[in-house]
């Protein structure tokens, strides 16, 4: 039986195209981790990975075409696996299959609903399980870039037994991936950005971003409320020099504490002669142009990054049969693995007032620096004002997760007593997974009591101690326990026991959970014109799935610095038949080699949606020996997750500006729907490229559908034996997609297009500043999405001479369209382009053309080898203003766009296997991206200034490798 359908027989070819990929091909491409491998094939694209630190959870999935990893089914054993992650996950996590029982993976790269049921849209990547296998074999692997950093090891070790009336097999490994800092890499260690017209930054060209959040703080000039510091600015006792603040500086309007400036420094020496503390006068104006040591005042957050996270692993597998009389038998599967994994993110920055929200710190309308704070200088309560929490070190997170599965079954053939189905294979199993996971976080503060901290506070007159007080100047009114907190002295003024009243170690659970039941039979029917039968296959499945993830109750709260979210919980069920046929139809005959026909018709009733049915068709046709044509028709759907359904409302912190915060550049249309959005909305000064949003699952969503084709030729040469060619055509159409309108398309549809007034309801602002609050984007079922291309492959094994074996592969497809249409009708292109909203589907990088070539020797135990990676060039687009920063989608009618170049990695390995009384032993090694080529810039990512999702972060790796088997 082969992946993509569920006939079972010794001959039996599909319409369908399918890759097979084997464990040897896995290990000498020096990859020990099955998400890494898989990330490698050009039909996969935009799945997350260990290299995503900021928005990642130690997990790896599999995205064919690029769609996302919901809408590609993964199986072990042609069974469904149990998603996982961090809990009520959609898609399976590539790190929960034990890597050392795989024997090989099957990617068949057509829809498949009808065969297997939900999420099949793009295909399924069936990974198949080592069994009946004798003997023992021990395998030690280590590798390290070539940077000195991100050391990896696996340790694995296999041993079975297998007879005629059974086998058992069991496998064991551990994997330890070591971090890489993104400050370690030169392309990573700074964020940077782009601006085509100078309008957003005042450059034209590339420039360096960092936060405005700063080690020292910031207090902001010009903003809405904050008047105080605007009178203190005209106070010459303190500004002196600087009392034209605007002229001197620009469009900064910013002040930054810098401890730097001594009594030396006229501003300083001035201010401390009027009568000034020097504390209070290590005040400047501060420049935004660039991050710290890059020509500006602006934190540098990239070195704190993760570029790799770090991960561990323990995993277990078992497997193993008897045979229960003469024609059946019982089996079972079980697999166990535990991952450790951990991300960091620079320190917190806190933010008071409504400049905007930075992720990890929004206190806004909440608090403001009372004037009678014990460490206010100034005597002025303030608003606008924000601190960079160098003292309390990177905010972590750090996940440990169990993954268990267990299959048992029974499967046979039927006896001779029931005539005409006897011989047909049935099989009855049950598949239970669980994942159950614990994510540990740190480095975020409690805001209320942030609010306390900054409030009113006073030296007790009897204990000498520094408290916080509900009236300024009466120390009755203590509030227990808390810790006046100082933002104005500079870096590093925080006391550990500032930190320890603001901070918490926040602990999130998770689980997933699938339980699977099935009953399958298939048998052969009658002959047509054919010399094979027509092949039946049909079945039931029951399947239930759960998942929950309950976040800490500070976070449920919204008392969190780190955002606030309620809790998930939710589970469904789901009732499904189908029926296959495979009709063999003429063979044998003048320009009809052979000629079969397939059909395939699955109903299913969802508890949470209803019912429905899916069904395909596909035809196989070979006029003459050395040529195939192959093609399918099919409609395919995905069921709502978990997540989708029933996610707790939570906020997210997306790059995205306010259109309405300066419009010196906007046009007449958007200046007037700024002004009529209310009072100070328009030009209200916020500079923040981050907004906070609230996202979350929606219980009323229907199911994606889609319609999935492809058109074949195989071409095996009789005069050249050992050679194939491939080359398939594929087209998805989706619609009813499950994706959020997405925050810069609510936030054009309101203000820069005005293309739907009704998305200004979901625009909340603040009624005093005219800023932004809130962003609200619940997923919902809209828009569509069509993606078509050409997969090409080849094979050719040369034939063998006194030099050696060759063997040649090249695998690469070909991006005709990816385009979606967004809930606005708006046409975004993906097609030769990169767009940053890959966790709701809107892109991620789409490049026109991908391969990857393959080229080995081998002679007596000898072997060489190599591969090639290339990923053509394409571009990407900014925003309306000619700025990548994140912002930019790229529309049909996109007037800004850069070019991005091509990318290419060569992989080199080697080999050398020989025998010995104790068994035979395989000593490899080899080199990845030997030449250490950087991945390209790409201005409008989330991080790194390139996509984590596409390219190797790594750059050169070197490893080693031993097997031995007994």
């Amino acid at each position: 039986m082969v992946t993509g359908s569920r006939v079972r027989r010794k001959d039996l070819t599909t319409p369908a195209p399918v890759t097979v990929i084997s464990r040897e091909q896995m290990i000498t491409s020096g990859r020990v981790s099955l998400g890494d491998f898989l990330q490698t094939l050009p039909e996969q694209g935009n799945a997350i990975n260990t290299g995503v630190n900021n928005g990642g959870d130690g997990s790896t999935r599999v995205s064919l075409r690029g769609i996302g990893d919901a809408r590609t089914l993964v199986l072990v054993n042609g069974r469904r696996m149990v998603p996982g992650g961090l809990g009520a996950d959609p898609s399976v996590d590539l790190n929960s299959i034990p890597t050392a029982a795989i024997e090989r993976i099957e990617v068949l790269k057509d829809g498949a609903s009808a065969i297997y049921g939900s999420d099949a849209i793009a295909g399924v990547v069936n990974i198949i399980t080592r069994r009946r296998y004798t003997g023992t074999e021990l395998s030690a692997y280590s590798g390290v870039a070539g940077h000195g950093d991100g050391f990896t090891y696996d340790l694995a070790a296999t041993s079975g037994t297998a007879g005629d009336n059974g086998s058992l097999l069991f496998s064991a490994g551990f994997f330890d991936q070591r971090k890489i800092m993104a400050g370690d890499r030169d392309f990573s260690k700074v964020q940077y950005f782009f601006d085509a017209t100078g309008q957003s930054s005042g450059k034209i060209g590339e420039y360096t971003a960092g936060s405005s959040r700063t080690l020292g703080g910031r207090l902001r000039a010009n903003g809405t409320g904050n008047a105080a510091w605007q009178a203190l600015l005209n106070d010459p006792a303190y500004v002196l020099e600087w009392a034209d603040i605007k002229a001197k500086t620009g469009n900064s309007n910013y002040l930054l504490h810098d401890s730097s400036l001594t009594t030396a420094t006229p501003a300083v020496q001035s201010c401390v002669a009027a009568g000034g503390a020097l504390a209070d006068c290590q005040w400047r104006p501060m420049h935004t142009e660039g991050a710290v040591g890059y020509g500006g005042d602006n934190y540098n957050y990239a070195p704190e990054n993760y570029l790799i996270t770090p991960q561990r692993r323990i995993q277990l597998y078992a497997t193993g049969d008897a045979r229960v009389g003469s024609s059946s038998r019982v089996y079972f599967e079980s697999s166990f693995v535990e991952r450790r994994s951990s991300q960091n993110l620079a320190p917190e920055p806190l933010i008071i007032g409504a400049t905007g929200v930075t992720v990890g710190g929004d206190l806004r309308n909440l608090a403001k620096i009372s004037q009678f704070n014990f460490y206010n200088p100034f005597n002025k309560t303030f608003t606008l004002a924000s601190r960079r929490l160098g003292e309390f070190g990177r905010r972590a997170d750090d996940q440990d997760i169990d993954t268990f599965r267990v299959v048992g079954g029974l499967d046979g053939t039927l006896p001779e007593e029931l005539g005409p189905v006897q011989g047909w294979f049935w099989d009855l199993s049950l598949n239970y997974g669980r994942s159950s996971a614990s994510d540990i976080h740190r480095g975020s503060l409690v805001e209320s009591r942030v609010n306390a901290a900054i409030g009113p506070s006073m030296r007790d007159p009897a204990t000498g101690e520094i408290i916080c007080v509900n009236t300024p100047g009466d120390p009755t009114t203590k509030l227990p326990g808390c810790v006046p907190l100082d933002l104005f002295h500079g870096y590093p003024t925080i006391t550990p026991a500032m930190m320890n009243y603001l901070t918490y170690t926040g602990s999130q659970r998770g689980t997933n959970e699938l339980t699977s039941v099935q009953a399958n039979l298939n048998g052969e029917l009658i002959k047509l014109m054919s010399e094979r039968p027509v092949g039946l296959a049909v079945g039931y499945e029951y399947r239930r799935v759960a998942g929950s993830y309950t976040y800490d109750p500070i976070v449920n709260q919204h008392d969190s610095t780190n955002g606030g979210s309620d809790n998930t919980q939710g589970v469904y069920d789901a009732h499904e038949g189908y029926a296959e046929l495979s009709m063999p139809i003429i063979s044998g005959m003048p320009f009809v080699e052979d000629l079969e026909g397939s059909a395939a018709v699955r109903v299913f009733r969802y508890s949470n949606f209803g019912s429905d049915y899916t069904y395909k068709f596909g035809a196989r046709y070979k006029p003459i020996t050395d040529v195939t044509l192959r093609g399918t028709y099919s409609t395919a759907f995905r069921a709502p997750s978990i997540a989708d359904l029933y996610r707790g409302h939570y906020d997210n912190f997306p790059i995205v500006s306010d259109p309405c915060a300066d419009t010196s550049a906007a046009s007449q249309e958007t200046i007037n729907r700024c002004i009529a959005a209310g009072p100070n909305v328009n030009n209200n000064g916020d500079s923040s490229v981050q907004l906070r949003s609230t996202n979350g699952g929606t219980p009323t969503l229907q199911p994606e559908t889609a319609k999935t084709g492809t058109v074949g030729v195989v071409f095996e040469p009789s005069m050249v034996r050992g050679f194939s060619a491939t080359v398939d055509y594929y087209n998805v159409k989706i619609e009813h997609a499950i994706s959020t309108i997405g925050e810069s398309t609510i936030l054009a549809g309101c203000y820069v297009t005005g293309s739907n007034p009704s998305y200004c309801n979901l625009i909340d602002r603040d009624p005093a500043s005219g800023t932004i609050n809130n962003i609200l984007n619940l997923v919902q079922n809209l828009g569509s999405e069509y993606v078509a291309g050409i997969d090409v492959a080849l094979r050719y094994q040369f034939p063998t001479t006194d030099y050696g074996r060759f063997a040649l592969t090249f695998d690469g497809t070909y991006l005709i369209h990816h385009n979606q249409r967004l809930a606005d009708g708006t046409l975004v292109v993906g097609k030769n382009t990169f767009d940053l909203q890959q966790s709701s589907g809107q892109g991620g990088t789409n490049p026109a053309w991908k391969h990857l070539m393959g080229l080995r020797w081998g002679l007596g135990g000898f072997g060489l080898g190599g591969t090639w990676k290339y990923v053509s060039s394409f571009h990407e687009c900014g925003d309306s203003s000619g700025d990548f920063s994140g912002s930019g989608l790229c529309y049909a009618d996109s007037t800004y766009q850069r070019h991005v170049e091509a990318y290419y990695a060569f992989d080199f390995f080697g080999s050398y296997t020989f025998s010995s009384p104790a068994g035979r032993t395989t000593l490899g090694v080899g080199i990845n991206n030997a030449f250490d080529k950087a991945p390209p810039r790409i201005y409008n990512t989330f991080a790194s200034a390139t996509d984590q999702y596409t390219y190797d972060q790594v750059g050169r790796f070197i490893y080693g490798r031993i097997n031995h088997v007994f």
